[in-house]
């Protein structure tokens, strides 16, 4: 993307970890938050990283080896978080919430685990990113509504009315960045990697033409560009 900052680094900047003692990461992926940006993690911080596949953590206890950090990898369900009540100062979830199926759950968990005046720090996109994507795709009969049935609605748009019944101090910041790709290749290979075979059998079918769609989009504007709106929501409990 053409944000100078990477996106874990403009995350990280928001975490002040100096007050933030014991750490719960949901949704952790493969730890790149904290493979980033070890350096600056304070040795007083407990994190706890966690997720809810086996294989992610696995990837993670792999990138974070060798790190010196307080760190405990732990298989948690968002939904039913293993912990006592007021047990973190700082809970975080960087695009995650959207795949939870009972966000409603998962928040009161959160908002319960949570010290008084901990903070939540989640990310996720907003409606519009990617849009020249989406809507490039639905000429193909591929509709972003049909890749995201398996997603609730936890947008920049919409996430301050879903968090406010769970937290107080809600303050939202957008990550802009806008990527040009100048190549067919590495655009569908992304666009593959959307569409796996065991979900959309028929992709084979298209494949074709949208790779010589793509290549006409390049050769008309001489790249292909696509919006990159993600947010951060800082919401205090």
């Amino acid at each position: 993307g053409l944000n100078p900052q990477s996106f874990t680094k403009w995350i990280f900047s928001h975490l002040k970890l100096k007050e933030h003692k014991q750490i719960l990461e949901l949704g952790c992926g493969t730890g790149k938050l904290w493979a980033d940006n070890y350096s600056q993690v304070p040795n007083t911080c407990k994190i706890v990283l966690s997720d809810f596949s086996e294989r992610m953590l696995d990837n993670a206890r792999m990138k974070l080896k060798g790190i010196d950090l307080n760190i405990k990898f732990e298989k948690i369900n968002a939904e039913k978080i293993p912990y006592p009540e007021h047990t973190f100062d700082l809970i975080v979830a960087c695009h995650m919430l959207y795949h939870v199926p009972d966000l409603s759950k998962a928040l009161s968990e959160i908002s319960r685990t949570l010290k008084p005046n901990g903070y939540f720090i989640s990310t996720t996109v907003s409606v519009q990113h990617m849009v020249e994507l989406n809507s490039f795709l639905s000429r193909f009969n591929l509709h972003r509504r049909d890749r995201q049935k398996y997603f609730n609605e936890f947008y920049i748009e919409t996430g301050r009315e879903i968090l406010e019944p769970y937290f107080s101090n809600i303050n939202c910041y957008e990550y802009i960045n806008p990527v040009e790709i100048y190549e067919v290749t590495p655009l569908l290979t992304y666009i593959k990697s959307m569409f796996p075979k065991e979900k959309y059998p028929d992709f084979q079918l298209k494949e074709a033409d949208i790779q010589n769609a793509i290549q006409s989009i390049i050769d008309t504007d001489k790249k292909f560009t696509i919006t990159g709106i993600s947010g951060l929501f800082k919401a205090r409990k």
